[in-house]
């Protein structure tokens, strides 16, 4: 079954002056994009999807990759703001991490759209992709609220943060042993890799156990850390639905994802900017949910078969 959730408008002052809108509502328009990461696959499927809705309105694509660094994404920020774009959009930095380059295209007259980073004075436009008490609840009732869980998560983003908070809640709950990591990024994956091969070694089979992941791409780390060790005793579940978590769900090696419609948000993203270059000074600070599923080997095949821009 799907989830819907309902957009919800958040009543916070926009902060952005007024821009350079015009009547046409984008035409001839350019945007800026800020990567998370260029080797965060799910992120960037967001911001792909703002970039095609803009090419196919004549929107200018100018892109930077900030390669996991808040200090790059900031710098990014200001770069675009001299430049005279239109707007902005970030993935997954949280929006109060990037006061300095926010305050510059604030100043100029921008507006910054945060992809999973919340809103803030300057950023009007926000996406919220965490959606983590699911995933968090599938884990619990899957170990029956005992056994070890090793949780690999990512501090610096927002998207992680309010996921592990979810996995804490949920398991204050229970008498799980939980242990927590985090990875780095680039080198989510190797991170992982190691991280759960320590955690393995340190857990000898017998009991319940698992691995959660707070994005998909270490949750691939933690599935070959296990493959290495010859463990297939070690439940394993990510969040994002890419198509190689969707690969190793569909071959028994990934216990679950959590697939989240990242793209239709990217979209919405883009059609918001257009609704605030019509009319910035009325235009209401908003940010998006989306929709959600919970993917495992009972239901991959028809998920895949439905999105088949998935498939590996």
């Amino acid at each position: 079954m799907t989830f819907v959730v309902t957009s919800t408008l958040i009543a916070v002052l926009a902060g952005c002056n007024a821009g350079t809108a015009d009547a046409g509502g984008g035409k001839g328009k350019t945007i800026g994009l800020v990567r998370f990461s260029g080797s965060d696959v799910y992120a960037n499927s967001a911001l792909d999807a703002i970039a095609a809705y803009g090419k196919s309105k004549g929107w200018k694509i100018t892109e930077v990759d900030a390669n996991g660094s808040v200090d790059s994404a900031n710098t990014a920020l200001t770069n675009l703001a001299t430049k005279g774009v239109d707007a902005i959009a970030i993935s997954v930095f949280p929006t109060e991490a990037l006061a300095s380059g926010v305050a510059s295209a604030q100043s100029a007259g921008i507006p910054v759209a945060n992809w999973g980073g919340g809103l803030g004075p300057g950023v009007p436009i926000a996406a919220d992709v965490s959606v983590g008490e699911p995933m968090a609840k599938r884990v619990v009732d899957d170990l029956g609220g005992k056994g070890a869980l090793l949780a690999l998560g990512y501090r610096p983003g927002l998207p992680c943060q309010r996921r592990e908070k979810a996995l804490d809640d949920a398991v204050k709950k229970t008498d799980i042993k939980l242990d927590a990591q985090q990875v780095t990024i680039p080198g989510q994956v190797e991170s992982a890799d190691k991280a759960t091969q320590a955690w393995a070694q340190a857990h000898p089979k017998g009991g319940k156990l698992a691995v959660w992941s707070c994005f998909d791409d270490p949750a691939t780390g933690a599935v070959a850390a296990l493959q290495q060790l010859g463990r297939s005793d070690v439940r394993t579940y990510g969040l994002n639905g890419t198509a190689e978590a969707l690969s190793l769900v569909k071959a028994g090696k990934l216990t679950a994802t959590e697939w989240i419609d990242g793209p239709s948000q990217g979209r919405e993203i883009a059609k918001l900017m257009e609704k605030y270059w019509a009319a910035p000074k009325d235009f209401k600070p908003v940010e998006i949910d989306g929709n959600y599923k919970i993917i495992d080997k009972s239901n991959v095949d028809g998920f895949l078969a439905d999105h088949p821009e998935l498939r590996k």
